[in-house]
């Protein structure tokens, strides 16, 4: 080659090696962006050995926006889990209470019972709220005994049922008669079952030798003889005149059981305390004003079999400030007024919580998805294999005083509605 084209040669070669030395250090922010520059036969591996430093900072600048970036990705999630925790849990109470069928009950104009087995169950109710243990971490009474029918609508405790003028159908003519409109007891026995009635207060009282007495009849068929059902006596309560204002009651579980298991032999009652002017001073339905919510009432107890007592586990908890890559128990408040459930007495609010994190290989339990995840091979499994997730594994029930949908206070227990661990499965 000529002395003269070498010269030239050697003088481009200084002029490029100059180029990048000076200009490029300053204007290029990472290598991707020496690849759209004309560098003749340099290789890209010579291009990033002319700035060590400059790869270095661009590696570590990506990694702070992904690392950011994946902390909003879980954050985002863990949103969306409890988003969809929230609509599931609404959706689920409201095919439970037949919300989804009957729409929302009308309570424009329900009456509160004032019978003092009532007025204990709301303190003891709004007491727990306080203490925050109305839905505490509970033995597992019912996880696998109770029936199909209590695991889509709930398991019904507690009825708390007005009583009605009985129905024109049933003929009574007997005065003084109330009627209870009973609830159809599928898979339940009536335990317990106490008649509440009502002598209001007044500045006197009118009685034979001081002393109120309070009749209690059924009626019943008459029989062969036929014609309107007939008084039958039950029971009676003495009581003196300091004692005769105020509530009084009346166990009659038998007859309950007996309507519930027979609809067709519940033709009502008769409740009577005459004063000495043969006027009954208990209250009737129907009522208005002063004495709204003091008719008689019955308070309806109900149970299955006997429950099989569990014993409690625990499992990994978390909260917003405490957070794990790992399945986890994370806490969510699910709240009746924002669903706008103004028929719903308590709670008010409940801590549901929600599942959320990974599940990898290790730890995996032996719950029925995940043992075969485990065990199949990836080669053999059709399609996208997602693997375990972070799910329930233990849950507690709730218990829930409402009105329904003909102004029944009702108490039941919905299974399955607390999250108390959470696992891979």
């Amino acid at each position: 080659m000529p002395a003269n084209l070498k010269s030239v040669f050697y003088i481009i070669a200084c002029t490029v090696v100059a180029v990048f030395c000076t200009v490029l250090p300053q204007t290029i922010d990472s290598i991707e962006d020496l690849e759209h520059l004309d560098t003749g036969d340099l290789t890209q591996d010579q291009l990033r050995s002319f700035f060590p430093s400059q790869e270095g900072n661009s590696q570590n600048d990506s990694e702070g926006p992904n690392t950011e970036q994946s902390r909003c990705q879980s954050c985002r999630i863990r949103e969306d889990q409890k988003r969809i925790r929230i609509e599931s849990i609404k959706n689920r109470i409201a095919h439970a209470l037949k919300l989804d069928i009957l729409g929302i009950p009308n309570i424009t104009e329900i009456r509160i019972p004032k019978v003092p087995s009532y007025q204990r169950l709301q303190e003891r109710y709004e007491m727990q709220e306080r203490d925050s243990e109305m839905q505490n971490d509970a033995p597992y009474s019912y996880a696998d005994q109770i029936e199909d029918e209590e695991d889509e609508f709930g398991r019904a405790e507690r009825t708390y049922i007005f009583s009605e003028e009985p129905p024109m159908s049933l003929d009574i003519v007997a005065p003084n008669a109330i009627y209870f409109n009973m609830p159809t007891l599928e898979n339940r026995d009536v335990y317990k079952a106490l008649l509440w009635v009502y002598i209001a207060p007044r500045s006197q009282y009118n009685l034979p030798n001081n002393v109120s007495e309070i009749f209690l009849y059924k009626l019943a068929s008459p029989g062969k003889r036929g014609g309107p059902p007939v008084k039958r006596f039950l029971k009676k309560r003495k009581r003196p005149l300091t004692g005769t204002a105020g509530w009084h009651h009346f166990d009659i579980s038998d007859i309950a059981h007996h309507w519930a298991s027979d609809p067709n032999t519940n033709l009502g009652l008769v409740v009577e305390a005459f004063d000495a002017n043969n006027e009954n001073l208990i209250v009737l339905p129907p009522t208005a004003g002063i004495n709204e919510g003091y008719e008689p009432n019955l308070d309806l107890r109900t149970t299955t079999t006997a429950p099989t007592r569990r014993k409690r586990s625990t499992g990994l908890t978390c909260n917003e400030e405490n957070q794990f890559e790992a399945c986890c128990r994370y806490p969510l408040t699910v709240s009746f007024i924002e669903f706008g459930w103004d028929f719903v007495i308590a709670p008010k609010t409940y801590d549901a919580y929600y599942c959320a994190g990974e599940c990898r290989n290790e730890g995996l339990n032996n719950h029925g998805h995940s043992a075969v995840v485990q065990n199949v091979p990836e080669s053999r499994m059709l399609g996208n294999n997602p693997g375990p997730c972070c799910s329930p594994v233990r849950m507690a029930n709730l218990k829930m005083l409402y009105f329904d949908h003909t102004s029944r206070l009702q108490l039941t227990t919905l299974p399955r509605m607390q999250v108390v661990r959470c696992g891979c499965s």
